[in-house]
């Protein structure tokens, strides 16, 4: 599998009045074209400057990154690499569909291909209905599924997204982390930091964890979160047949830790019982 995103003892340093801060602290990572890698970290971990450099708006301190095969400021990236920032968009008096326009013009793609490209991805987000309102107008979520068309806009091989999902409801987020899989399953390296740990969980192939601007962890979820103890689920059981078996686990020494029906959790109830409203730009 090629790789598409390269760091290799990346550093950064910022200096302010009361000194150096080093926001990251020379590390290596890769990340394979075709998977999504989910940054997680606390507030000021570096997770943001890491998604920085790689879009090729902050440069290194020290050490290097290279995407897609050449450097990350590489202005012949400015296509293959799209970065979506966190907090609002820019430009809020400009409709949806202008915003949009203007960032296929940037792209330097031609206006066919960018209105048919902007009319999928704003049918695909739930936003066609509220295409011609001004973004100032949107909600932060709207603002948020706005953003990630305009970054999808240029069919890149490579995308930075600073916390994709804050802001959505539970169908918009499920929304997002579909475009997401298929993005990756089309080859697409897809590099996102976020707080939304069910999220991640859900979407992520590996995760990397950052602390004070280090590199703490890096693997997939099975490989972090796994306890080295061996359990069973079982499934098709009536309640004597449970009941049974869990007075057999006891007299084998095994502990039964709950017995009784099993529950989804909330994300999935929101997601089944909520429908898009009528053409409101808004699931």
């Amino acid at each position: 599998m090629a790789t598409a995103i390269s760091v290799q003892q990346l550093r950064v340093d910022f200096r302010s009045r009361k000194g150096t801060v080093t926001a990251l602290s020379g590390f290596d990572l890769e990340v394979p074209s075709g998977r999504i890698v989910g940054v997680l970290g606390p507030n000021g971990s570096g997770k943001t400057t890491l998604l920085r450099v790689l879009a090729g708006l902050q440069a290194p301190t020290a050490g290097g990154a290279t995407v897609l095969g050449r450097r990350a400021d590489d202005p012949a990236l400015r296509a293959a690499v799209a970065f979506q920032p966190e907090g609002p968009l820019p430009f809020g008096v400009l409709s949806a569909a202008d915003f949009l326009a203007f960032a296929g013009a940037q792209l330097g793609l031609p206006n066919a291909t960018s209105d048919a490209r902007a009319q999928a991805l704003l049918e695909r987000l739930d936003l066609l209905g509220a295409g011609r309102r001004w973004i100032r107008t949107f909600s932060s979520g709207m603002q948020k599924r706005l953003g990630l068309c305009a970054a999808l806009l240029g069919d890149p091989g490579v995308l930075l997204l600073d916390e994709p999902t804050a802001g959505l409801d539970p169908i918009g987020s499920a929304t997002v982390m579909q475009l997401l899989r298929e993005r990756a399953a089309a080859g697409t390296a897809v590099l996102m930091a976020s707080h939304q740990l069910l999220e991640v969980e859900e979407l992520c192939d590996e995760v990397v964890v950052l602390q004070d601007g280090v590199l703490r962890a890096r693997g997939t979820l099975a490989e972090l979160l796994g306890t080295g103890a061996d359990a069973v689920y079982v499934r098709g059981l009536d309640r004597d047949g449970l009941q049974r078996l869990a007075e057999a686990a006891a007299a084998l020494g095994g502990r039964v830790e709950r017995l009784g029906r099993e529950r989804d959790h909330l994300f999935a109830l929101f997601r089944r019982f909520a429908r898009p409203g009528p053409g409101s730009g808004r699931p």
